[in-house]
């Protein structure tokens, strides 16, 4: 998977995710009782994938686990949460995006995977965006 990438857009990629994981520590969900769900599901689409990669058994079953277990827990604290942001409803476009992206690889419809990456990677880069922007861009202007 890295080799197709030149070292420019492995490091954006590598800043990204990065960047992915400093939005998610800065995050409500973090000090919620659903983080240890929710984060055990986002391993079992990791793992899933690892598995898929390697062509072991049980590759199915861990992504559609997984994806099914993120979709429904935090589409849950989403309903449950008093106050919604911009950046909560970005953040749950991407969660749901990644575990739709997840079942249909584990059930094998091809057909969405390329509709379900464009929109994962569309609520990605939003999220991103919009937390720097959010936290660091506006601060400026305030002053």
């Amino acid at each position: 998977m890295f080799t197709a990438y030149t070292s420019g857009q492995l490091l954006l990629t590598a800043t990204a995710y990065g960047l992915l994981l400093w939005v998610v520590w800065n995050g409500r969900l973090r000090r919620s009782c659903l983080i240890a769900p929710v984060g055990g599901a986002v391993i079992g689409v990791l793992l899933g994938l690892l598995f898929r990669l390697q062509h072991w058994a049980g590759a199915s079953a861990l992504l559609l686990g997984g994806g099914g277990t993120l979709v429904v827990l935090y589409g849950w604290w989403f309903a449950r949460k008093v106050t919604k942001s911009r950046l909560d409803v970005l953040k749950l476009s991407y969660a749901l995006s990644l575990g739709l992206w997840s079942l249909a690889l584990g059930l094998g419809w091809r057909p969405l995977l390329p509709w379900l990456s464009g929109l994962m990677m569309l609520g990605f880069w939003a999220v991103l965006l919009n937390f720097v922007y959010v936290t660091y861009g506006r601060r400026g202007a305030r002053r």
